[in-house]
């Protein structure tokens, strides 16, 4: 039987701030989410904003979207290099152990995508989990970066080549307009299930949700082609960064820190207002060059920050121990903001869809993230994991885990 896993006593507590600090990002991403339906990520910002509520929505675009998931997916590679490292050291089995522990993170995705919100990213981050294994198991150290790249940046060659193909069926007048009068039909159908959704989620009870969760999944599972190998490149980048030294002996490693800080500040913040700038307004639904060009700088910024952040946040960790609570409970914490502005904005709660401005919802993050730092920093004076992480690991081992202190 196997026994219960201790937690590390050897905790790399700048990893815990790292996590931490990832979990405001995807707050602040995915809180245009928890009050808009999720389909409308095709049709670019919110039709109609303006003044302060502009700057807002502006600010989360350029700073925080695209920029955390990938940061976020850098720590779960640098994660599963961790284990597996320590697993060698110890001498304890380690590939059965992290498949049950990717079956169970499979089995939490697919409860919060159908219980609570659509946009989940669990579900994805164990089956990119399960690639990752499959493909690049024994993947020398050297060359995880080198395999990375390619894979982050190939949506971004299917778009250029899906877009060079429709630009090209000008040649054919009849053929393009046929084509473009299916794009249209098929805008006209999204706009209606958009419609559907956000009545749905407004005054609909918690069935009826689950019901639009289900077409959600269609929608979202539909686009996991295309999440697949960014998120993959991504995890390949955090194990890198693991078995290189540099985020397990990050003093040794401080000039490669800051050259990437500066790096990713100069050139990525840049690429991200241009980004910005020419998608604000763009309808992904249609593919055009302006769409693919603000789109491709967007995923280079997004990559470029995110090693900017990660290099920020890992010189100041010692300044910013207050969040590693919250990241050794990243997991909860998750799943909370969902549970918690689902049930504050969905029709089945208290009703305040379409009630909160994105000014207002970047205040209110922000507030949120401080109570659960706050939280986060008790619970874990008491207790060895956070409440998702117990369980995640109690079933991984099959065998509840010692939790209070």
């Amino acid at each position: 039987m196997n026994q219960p896993m201790q937690p590390a006593t050897d905790r790399l507590v700048h990893l815990d701030v790292l996590r931490g600090f990832a979990l405001l990002g995807i707050l602040l991403v995915n809180i245009e989410w928890f009050t808009r339906p999720l389909q409308a990520i095709v049709l670019g910002a919110e039709a109609d904003l303006a003044g302060i509520d502009a700057a807002a929505d502006l600010f989360i675009q350029v700073l925080a979207e695209g920029k955390f998931y990938p940061l976020f997916s850098m720590l779960f590679g640098a994660g599963f290099a961790l284990m597996a490292e320590r697993a060698l050291t110890r001498r304890t089995p380690f590939w059965g152990i992290y498949l049950r522990r990717l079956v169970v993170l499979a089995l939490f995705g697919l409860a919060h995508m159908v219980l609570v919100w659509a946009g989940d990213i669990l579900l994805v981050y164990s089956l990119t989990g399960f690639i990752m294994i499959g493909l690049f198991r024994n993947t020398p150290a050297r060359r995880l970066w080198k395999w990375a790249l390619p894979f982050i940046f190939l949506p971004m060659i299917v778009m250029w080549l899906g877009t060079a193909a429709i630009e090209a069926s000008r040649f054919e007048p009849e053929a393009h307009q046929q084509l473009m009068a299916e794009f249209a039909q098929d805008e006209d159908t999204h706009r209606k299930r958009i419609a559907q959704a956000a009545a749905i989620h407004a005054e609909g009870n918690w069935r009826d949700n689950v019901g639009q969760r289900l077409e959600d999944m269609r929608f979202t599972l539909t686009h996991f082609i295309f999440w697949t190998p960014p998120v993959l490149g991504f995890f390949l980048i955090g194990r890198w960064l693991i078995v290189s030294g540099r985020l397990t002996r990050p003093a040794e490693h401080r000039m490669w820190f800051r050259r990437w800080r500066s790096r990713g500040l100069l050139i990525g913040l840049p690429l991200a207002l241009a980004g910005a700038a020419l998608t604000r307004e763009a309808n992904m639904m249609v593919p055009t060059f302006t769409a693919a060009l603000g789109l491709s700088l967007t995923a280079v910024a997004g990559l470029l920050l995110a090693l900017a952040y990660l290099s920020a946040v890992t010189l100041g960790a010692s300044r910013l121990t207050f969040l590693a609570p919250a990241g050794q409970m990243a997991l909860t914490n998750y799943l909370v903001q969902s549970l918690f502005w689902t049930w504050l904005v969905y029709g089945h709660g208290f009703g305040l869809w379409e009630q909160l401005p994105r000014s207002l919802q970047l205040l209110l993050a922000l507030g949120f993230f401080a109570v659960q730092v706050v939280v986060s920093a008790w619970w874990m004076g008491h207790f060895r994991f956070g409440p998702a992480e117990w369980l995640w690991r109690s079933l991984t081992y099959w065998q509840a885990q010692p939790m209070r202190r």
